[in-house]
C-alpha cells in the first residue's frame, strides 16, 4: 500500500503527504529545531500525550518540514460518552511556513480519521491560530472543557478546543466537556 496522499493532487507541485513509521523528538527537532517549548504552551502547565498515527511532509531533500499527529481519545460530553480523533503536533519548519503545508498535513490526518470510524476530530490550539483551523473545517467548543493530568486531577483547559465532523450531518453535543485522558 503507498501511503502517501496528495491532499490535491490537480495542483501542480501539491505537497506529497505521507504516513510516517515513527515521530520522536528528533523528528519534531528537524522540523521546528531544539527547544524547550516548540509549541508555545508550556505556560498551561498541562502534560500533553503522544499521538499515535503520524503524517509529514518532506523537502526535495528529505528532510521532514511538516508533521501533524493523531490519537483517539475517550471524552464525555454532556454525559455522553465518545472516542474523537485527537489531532495535534501541527507543526511547520519557519522556512517552509504560508506554502499550504500545514493545510495538507492536516487534511491528510483528517482524511484518515475518517476510516477509523469516529465522528468527531478534536484539537486543543493556541487562539491566534484559531481562524486558521476554521478555514480547515473546525469549529470551537464553546463549553467548558476539562482533562485529566497525572495523579488524576483535572484541569480546566486554558487552550482553544475545536471539533470538526468526520462524518456528513456529525453536529456537537450540548453540554461541557470532559476529557478522560491526558490532552493530545
Amino acid at each position: 500500500m503507498d501511503d502517501r496522499f496528495s491532499p490535491e493532487p490537480h495542483l501542480a507541485g501539491a505537497p506529497v503527504v505521507e504516513r510516517l513509521a515513527q515521530y520522536s523528538r528528533a523528528e519534531q527537532d528537524e522540523i521546528l529545531g531544539p527547544g524547550d517549548d516548540p509549541y508555545g504552551v508550556a505556560y498551561t502547565g498541562l502534560a500533553f500525550l503522544p499521538k499515535e498515527i503520524h503524517f509529514g511532509v518532506r523537502a526535495a531533500d528529505g528532510r521532514l518540514v511538516a508533521h501533524t499527529g493523531l490519537l483517539p481519545l475517550p471524552l464525555t460530553v454532556g454525559g455522553t460518552d465518545l472516542t474523537v480523533v485527537g489531532v495535534g503536533g501541527v507543526c511547520v519548519a519557519p522556512d517552509r511556513r504560508h506554502g499550504g503545508l500545514a493545510r495538507a498535513v492536516v487534511g491528510a490526518g483528517l482524511d484518515h480519521a475518517r476510516t477509523l470510524g469516529h465522528r468527531y476530530a478534536l484539537l486543543f490550539c493556541r487562539p491566534p491560530l484559531t481562524a486558521f483551523y476554521r478555514g480547515l473545517g473546525f469549529r470551537e467548543v464553546a463549553q467548558e472543557v476539562t482533562v485529566e493530568q497525572p495523579g488524576g486531577r483535572l484541569a480546566e483547559m486554558p487552550l482553544r478546543t475545536m471539533w470538526a465532523p468526520l462524518v456528513a450531518g456529525a453536529g456537537w453535543p450540548e453540554g461541557p466537556v470532559r476529557l478522560r485522558s491526558l490532552p493530545m
